[in-house]
């Protein structure tokens, strides 16, 4: 009975389908990662997490698996090597991080590390500052975003140490100013150009494309930044041609389209004697958040080997046509890298769950006459009549709640009134079967009424601000008693004092609930979560609402002999270091509780005890501290 229930588990979280080999439940029922996709070694995560617990470590941990990071970027460039392979394609492929979406030194240098061929994107100064201290040689650098005279030096000066920049114009002011500080400087970077399709990329982020796109050239300012260069004598410096369809693609055929029309700007300016040797595709290459394999917004309909293969035949069959050599590759495929590699890992602080009595209560002598129409309700519910005893449920509560704010009963007939419908709605559920179609709409609004309030130490707006943001999905997995049957459905809140604060979409099996199946909770018991594929974005947009911080975190990488190790142990903010941020600073916050107790009516040892708290909270992790 323990595989059969950690295999509905399996079923329940979809962990074969959103994983990507990465992550898997035992048979015992525990939450266990794989350093790679073919690797048959498996950790139990709960076991590390003890272990960073017992070395000083707090929860909430971020984990990140550096082993995922680099089989990532085995697997991409694996992909298209394969496709070349197979398609006799007459160039190369470049994989280029863009760093925006993790900027963290060690997820950086791990990429980097994972293959010579592995080229950086800077969007901004800072980020092309970063580079250019972390490039351990020479490299392949795309310069994106808007740009200032000292971002085109950093640029040039970059070129001129022996890195292969290319520096993509968005806008024609930009060609403008390149030129000029090129010929202050006595050297020119590579020249791109991003062109702006109208091919659109359907999804959360499709105006990154198509003719609202913030970005790129249309084909007339493209004929005149060619006029610019022509003019400048700089034209042989134009290499490369990019677009971008937005973050996130659902679906292969939108990147079917926008490489089409991509690849016809490049034959068609090929054919203008321009030396263009690149297409860079950009982003774009989903992850698979809810594991449906479908269009939606979190999911993707395709997997990286068709990706590969899309691109690489799309360009070559209009080239073939044209007539004209096949131009190297280069995409920006961050997401795809980073999003599995990074765990966060919280505890449960408290449960809130909805009344639910084991047996029909007395009524009290003075209950409001819709408490005694609330109690028949629950006489004979069936599966045939469990609609129609909902509606009448939800007409006398809903009656039994406008007299209670007209004062027409009291607060405790009130409280009744409130048990026995939820004790109703709890009876109904029982009747209601999830496979029949009549029942579907009900079982979903009583799964979500009912569910349990799981209250969890983390904060959504630091840890996953996509889910409150754009409601993206992240799978949520709790790290052990998965060999149990998953009995409660809950919904997920964390510890900001905001409503918002909740995680209201789930991946359930193959579809999206707003509650979570999980193993009946026991606080006695060691019970944590896991929310997963949060290494993309997420750290670098979480913000400090309620002034929560950074969580701690740490590095965890496999050996050959089945064993692990932690590297880069990190702690968390403190209190004092947000509290930096917006400007308090601790000498004097600590002023001012000295002057404050001294004005007290408190004892001396009562107001020495208090400032050793307030101090000690200040060097206190953000986070609830068990």
């Amino acid at each position: 009975m323990t595989d059969n229930f950690s295999s509905q588990a399996k079923a329940v979280y979809n962990i074969s389908e959103w994983s990507d080999g990465y992550f898997d439940i035992s048979d015992s029922g525990k939450l266990c990662v794989h350093p790679s996709t073919t690797s048959l070694q498996k950790v139990p995560v709960n076991d590390i997490v003890n272990e960073l617990i017992e070395s000083g470590l707090r929860l909430p941990i971020l984990l990140r698996f550096t082993d995922v990071l680099q089989d990532k970027v085995k697997c991409l460039n694996k992909a298209f090597d394969d496709a070349i392979k197979q398609f006799e394609y007459g160039a190369e492929y470049t994989s280029v991080y863009p760093i925006k979406v993790n900027q963290q030194q060690s997820v950086v240098r791990k990429l980097v590390q994972s293959s010579p061929q592995i080229g950086l994107e800077a969007g901004s100064k800072p980020e092309l500052l970063a580079i250019l201290g972390i490039a351990p040689k020479p490299i392949k650098i795309i310069c994106n975003g808007y740009k200032d005279a000292e971002f085109l030096q950093l640029a040039i000066i970059a070129q001129q140490l022996g890195h292969q920049v290319f520096v993509v114009v968005e806008k024609l002011s930009e060609l403008k100013l390149l030129l000029s500080e090129s010929e202050k400087m006595g050297a020119i970077p590579n020249i791109g150009i991003r062109i702006r399709l109208n091919s659109v990329g359907k999804g959360k982020w499709q105006n990154s494309g198509g003719e609202k796109g913030k970005f790129g050239l249309t084909s007339s300012q493209l004929l005149e930044a060619i006029n610019i260069l022509n003019q400048a004598n700089k034209l042989e410096h134009f290499k490369l041609v990019h677009f971008h369809l937005g973050s996130q693609i659902a679906n292969i055929r939108d990147i079917q389209l926008a490489i089409k029309e991509c690849a016809r700007y490049y034959c068609e300016l090929t054919q203008l004697d321009i030396p263009l040797h690149t297409i860079d595709v950009g982003g774009g290459l989903g992850v698979d958040y809810e594991g449906s394999a479908s269009r939606s917004s979190c999911s993707m309909n395709y997997d990286m080997g068709e990706y590969a293969r899309n691109i690489v035949t799309g360009i070559s069959e209009v080239c073939d046509k044209a007539g004209l050599p096949h131009p190297n590759i280069i995409s920006e495929s961050g997401r795809a890298l980073t999003a599995h590699h990074a765990v966060l890992i919280t505890n449960i602080i408290e449960k809130e769950t909805p009344p639910k009595l084991s047996q029909q209560p007395k009524l009290s002598y003075n209950a409001a006459q819709e408490s005694i129409e609330m109690a028949e309700l629950s006489d004979n519910i069936t599966s045939r009549n469990a609609i129609e005893k909902y509606h009448d449920a939800v007409f006398y509560f809903s009656d039994g709640q406008q007299k209670f704010t007209m004062g027409l009963i009291s607060l405790k007939q009130w409280a009744e009134l409130e048990t026995l419908y939820f004790n109703v709605l709890h009876q109904i559920q029982a009747k209601l079967d999830p496979t029949a179609r009549v029942h579907r709409e009900l079982v979903e609004s009583l799964n979500e009424k009912l569910a349990c309030k799981l209250f969890c130490n983390f904060s959504l707006f630091q840890s996953l601000p996509d889910a409150w943001g754009i409601g993206q999905i992240f799978p949520i997995v709790p790290l052990t008693h998965l060999d149990k049957p998953l009995t409660t459905r809950a919904i997920i809140q964390d510890i900001t004092c905001d409503s918002d604060g909740q995680i209201r979409q789930y991946s359930d099996g193959m579809g999206i609930e707003t509650s979570l199946p999980v193993p009946e909770y026991n606080q006695e018991q060691d019970y944590l979560l896991g929310m997963f594929m949060v290494g993309a974005y997420q750290e670098i947009l979480g913000d400090l609402h309620n002034l929560f911080g950074d969580t701690d975190s740490a590095h965890v990488e496999f050996d050959s002999h089945g064993g692990w190790q932690v590297n880069n142990k990190l702690y968390g903010d403190t209190v004092e270091s947000v509290l930096k941020t917006v400007h308090f600073n601790k000498p004097e916050l600590l002023s001012q509780y000295q002057s404050q107790l001294k004005q007290s009516d408190l004892t001396p040892e009562q107001q020495v005890n208090y400032f050793y708290i307030l101090s000690s909270g200040l060097e206190g992790y953000t986070y609830f501290e068990l």
